[in-house]
């Protein structure tokens, strides 16, 4: 892998004044990136969320001239998600959807936009993209879930009943989703409501916990992980579930994703990994790694993302590719 490193002049005019508030692996060689202006605390809480302006970015692993990294700008979105889209296109993409009435859409990569609309007037709530076996799923509250098929298509996903009370509406998912294959897939979220989808129908599976679920990764060696309330981490099957690791953390891990033979997960404070027997900061050549905020891995490629800076990790070596200059 080329030692890509964004240069301070691309820094200053696509990211200074700005936090990054997502990253996504597009492919090998491209990194997306969503990025928020930084606002003063008191002129950000007078001012809609979709007026924050609003960026994404594309970072080029494999070329190392100046000019590595490209940037868009966009409009309108309130509370953006990022996300990669692959499956059924010719070429993958970065996709932002915005939490509106619509599901404001907007792909980027093999032709910018146009703008989709998840589901008209239905407010689909993506909580979080995430894309699987090619195909990009929103998740979100009251176990809403939409797949986006084609350009311009996104379908909801049926079998997955709404809550029917104001109390089951508190309880219910998502915020999260994961799988081993097409037929053996899990959603997460609400406070312990989990569901598993066999090919055929989505079924409720039991949790032994009410709390309040935040992350599923279904690792490479066949456990399902889970997260809940104060950062405590499960594993399992189906209904089967074991606590792993009570913890007191005042917030929820952001994102877990199983790579390099671990299962890691990062908050908006700390970067860890899972060893088999507790959860640790991960080090290389004996140093520890300090990185938190965002993360995602794909194509033998882990990344991860603070408000200011970029790490990837390749399972050998590790590299800060975007950093404040």
């Amino acid at each position: 892998m080329s030692r890509t490193h964004v240069c301070e002049t691309a820094w200053a005019a696509n990211l200074k004044g700005f936090e990054i508030t997502g990253v996504a692996v597009r492919n090998r060689d491209i990194l997306q990136v969503l990025a928020r202006k930084s606002l003063p605390h008191d002129r950000a809480t007078h001012m809609l969320d979709a007026d924050i302006p609003t960026r994404i970015l594309s970072v080029f692993l494999d070329d190392t001239s100046d000019r590595n990294l490209e940037c868009q700008e966009l409009e309108n979105m309130a509370f953006p998600k990022l996300g990669v889209s692959r499956a059924p296109f010719e070429r993958p993409g970065g996709i932002v959807v915005s939490m509106g009435r619509d599901g404001d859409a907007w792909p980027l990569g093999g032709g910018n936009g146009p703008l989709e609309k998840i589901a008209v007037g239905a407010r689909p709530a993506t909580g979080r993209l995430r894309c699987l076996f090619g195909f990009t799923y929103s998740i979100g509250i009251a176990r809403t879930m939409y797949k986006r098929v084609a350009v311009s298509r996104w379908e909801r996903v049926e079998g997955l009943p709404a809550p029917r009370s104001e109390d089951e509406l508190q309880a219910a998912g998502f915020n999260d989703l994961d799988a081993f294959s097409e037929s053996d897939v899990y959603a997460v979220g609400g406070h312990g409501d989990v569901w598993h989808f066999d090919g055929r129908e989505w079924r409720p599976m039991g949790f032994p916990a009410k709390e309040q679920l935040a992350t599923v990764t279904c690792g490479g060696d066949g456990n399902v992980y889970i997260t809940s309330e104060g950062g405590s981490l499960w594993a399992g099957r189906q209904s089967t579930w074991r606590l792993l690791e009570q913890r007191s953390s005042s917030i929820l891990w952001n994102d877990t994703r199983w790579f390099d033979g671990r299962l890691w997960l990062v908050s908006d404070y700390q970067l860890r990994v899972w060893n088999g027997h507790e959860i640790v900061t991960p080090e290389h050549e004996g140093k520890p790694i300090l990185a938190s905020g965002h993360m995602d891995a794909h194509e033998g490629l882990l990344v991860v993302a603070d408000l200011w800076s970029i790490s990837v990790f390749d399972g050998h070596d590790w590299r800060k590719i975007v950093a404040p200059c």
